[in-house]
């Protein structure tokens, strides 16, 4: 399997690098990282003061697709925008697989929105963790009950941290059952 990685906005360097690496050796998905996508400012709530994920999936699947040749390669979104869907306050990410494509924000995960020190590693950690909840998704999992499982749901960055960047049992046998595999 391949993916586009795609910055939405200016991501760092080592988030994007890390991301990479956990997809490939983790998920064995080989990920290219695409030139960097602006947000589309119709996205923007000015009353929320958020980005709308389902209007930034729509949006730049359309440019995507003018963009890339393959349109059958998913696209995986890492923004620092903070988003959210629905009546939700927020998301940490969202995955559409109409679109084959998947947005992951850095802005709640990080720890200085919390008013905490800031931490490249911890921003790391929980990145890579939403990146692969959102590429279980994309494999047809649904949210785990395992709170420890790294398809449990995360209403907040205390969730995030809780759980762990592997699939509990049950999750990695219904991604074999799937024909999917993963080290670990």
């Amino acid at each position: 399997m391949f993916l586009r990685l795609v910055p939405v906005g200016n991501i760092p360097k080592d988030i994007l690098e890390a991301t990479k690496a956990e997809l490939e050796n983790y998920l064995m998905i080989k990920c290219r990282i695409m030139s960097k996508l602006d947000v589309p400012k119709e996205s923007f709530n000015r009353w929320r003061r958020q980005y709308n994920a389902e209007i930034i999936l729509e949006t730049l699947s359309k440019t995507s697709e003018a963009k890339f040749i393959d349109k059958s390669i998913p696209t995986l979104m890492i923004t620092n925008h903070d988003i959210y869907y629905g009546g939700l306050n927020f998301v940490f990410g969202l995955e559409d697989p109409s679109k084959g494509s998947a947005i992951v924000s850095i802005a709640r995960l990080r720890p200085e929105f919390y008013d905490e020190k800031s931490d490249p590693n911890v921003l790391k950690e929980r990145t890579v963790k939403e990146v692969i909840h959102e590429m279980g998704h994309y494999l047809g999992l649904e949210h785990c009950f395992d709170t420890k499982c790294v398809m449990s749901f995360s209403p907040s960055v205390s969730d995030v941290d809780e759980k762990k960047r592997k699939f509990c049992d049950n999750c990695r046998i219904k991604l074999l059952s799937k024909g999917k595999n993963v080290r670990g």
